[in-house]
């Protein structure tokens, strides 16, 4: 891929990756905190989390690459809000529910701790969609 190519990725994919760490220091660290203290045996201690936050930064820029990626191989000239949506559900669909409910059956995490990762990365998702539309159109106006 040239250096041209991989200029249009770089903007979008930063964009989904500022959206979607957002999101998570507010689902993680202040909606989902209650749950989490509520359930902290299944979980790592907090240092412990911290001590591998990296990972969080690594893959959520590896998800907005390939999310960024996937989106510019199959993007239509329609509406790039109702596109985004519909894309950001899609791949809602692909990864979040079956991962919801595979792990609802292998670990030991109560119902609303599932269902609540389901929405919420689910909206993220959904977010993120919109997000990589709206500055590929922008980028495409240009």
């Amino acid at each position: 891929m040239d250096l041209k190519k991989l200029k249009k990725y770089i903007l979008p994919a930063v964009s989904v990756f500022i959206v979607i760490t957002i999101f998570d220091m507010i689902f993680h660290g202040i909606l989902m905190e209650k749950i989490y203290l509520n359930n902290s045996h299944l979980f790592r201690s907090q240092d412990e989390i911290c001590k591998h936050k990296y990972c969080f930064w690594i893959a959520n820029l590896i998800f907005s690459f390939a999310f960024t990626y996937i989106y510019s191989k199959g993007h239509e000239k329609t509406d790039s809000l109702a596109q985004g949506l519909r894309y950001g559900l899609w791949i809602a669909l692909l990864i979040w529910v079956p991962d919801a409910l595979v792990s609802y059956s292998v670990y030991p995490h109560p119902k609303n701790l599932e269902l609540a990762w389901l929405i919420g990365y689910s909206i993220q998702t959904i977010l993120a969609g919109i997000t990589v539309a709206y500055v590929f159109q922008k980028q495409k106006a240009k």
